[in-house]
């Protein structure tokens, strides 16, 4: 195993989009997860694209809950961790698109075209359920990298903005939920090299 170095500047980087798509969910009971970066996911059964992100991308959140128990003088004396909340912040800018509308307004919920757009949206309470999240990015320095949220529940909406000059955005924050013993999976993976001519 190589040793890293103490300062390595190619381990910075900025996160970006994929060519040809960013985040992905699936409304299948049981789909198969990717385990890997570099499977496309256009090619996973069960998964569609949820389109175009805004320019803000996705926020990843954790807090954890902790008990703290102080000793006879007041001071603190041991601190213990007793949960942990991870988030995952997305604004979706495709509303039309049929797969961000099951989202945010239940799967059963929305009737599509043959080319996928959105043609009726029926406003039933409690039709949230828990979903995947598969968020694609390319780092800076060439890699791959995939955030597989394993089962997410959408736990606050943003306001839809429907003014002139404003795009029409839906806002949403998923808390990720164990499933399996963990919650979520990161994988980085260079992209394979295009074949040689």
């Amino acid at each position: 195993m190589t040793a890293i170095k103490e300062i390595d500047s190619s381990l910075v980087t900025v996160g970006k989009p994929v060519e040809g798509g960013c985040c992905w969910t699936s409304f299948d009971d049981n789909p198969t997860l990717p385990t890997d970066a570099t499977t496309k996911m256009s090619t996973v059964e069960g998964f569609e694209s949820l389109g175009e992100l805004s320019e803000n991308g996705f926020t990843e959140g954790k807090t954890v809950d902790t008990s703290e128990f102080k000793g006879w003088h007041g001071s603190t004396v041991l601190t213990e961790a007793t949960g942990e909340q991870n988030t995952y912040k997305m604004e979706f800018i495709e509303p039309n698109r049929a797969a961000v509308a099951k989202l945010r307004y239940g799967a059963g919920n929305v009737e599509s075209a043959s080319d996928g757009s959105v043609t009726h949206i029926k406003g039933v309470a409690g039709s949230i359920t828990t979903v995947p999240l598969v968020i694609d990015e390319l780092e800076s320095n060439g890699y791959l990298r995939r955030t597989v949220v394993r089962k997410a529940s959408i736990t606050s909406f943003d306001d839809v903005p429907h003014q002139r000059g404003s795009l029409m955005v839906y806002g949403m924050t998923f808390t990720a939920i164990e499933d399996d013993g963990r919650m979520f999976d990161i994988y980085r993976a260079k992209p394979a090299a295009p074949a040689s001519v």
